[in-house]
């Protein structure tokens, strides 16, 4: 009997963010999440959310450091997809001056090296 090599599991986007959250919170960095995929299925939350300003593709997270604005859009190892919208954004967002940098990182690791690199 032949024993097939099982793939390895590649952590969810949530997992890296968080791993990425552990280490802004060691760190003592100011930051915040931007709930843009928060799910609820209230078609009057969802108009509340909308009317307040909430709109889909802002990075992931927002991260101030003492000469920057840094925004994060987290993206798997492998799988994860980046969408039009959140592409403008990320242009919009890299447009404005030196001291905003806008990326997409894959996992944590890729994460944390940018956050250093301005820290």
């Amino acid at each position: 009997m032949k024993l097939k090599n099982k793939p390895l599991s590649v952590p969810l986007e949530s997992e890296e963010q968080r791993a990425v959250v552990d280490y802004l919170e060691f760190r003592g960095l100011k930051f915040s999440s931007i709930p843009n995929s928060t799910f609820t299925r209230s078609w009057k939350q969802k108009t509340k959310n909308k009317q307040e300003g909430l709109r889909a593709g802002l990075p992931d997270l927002l991260v101030v450091t003492k000469d920057h604005l840094l925004f994060i859009e987290m993206k798997r190892l492998k799988g994860g997809k980046v969408s039009s919208v959140q592409k403008e954004w990320l242009e919009a967002l890299n447009k404005i001056n030196d001291g905003v940098v806008a990326k997409i990182c894959k996992g944590a690791e890729e994460a944390i090296e940018f956050i250093n690199k301005y820290i």
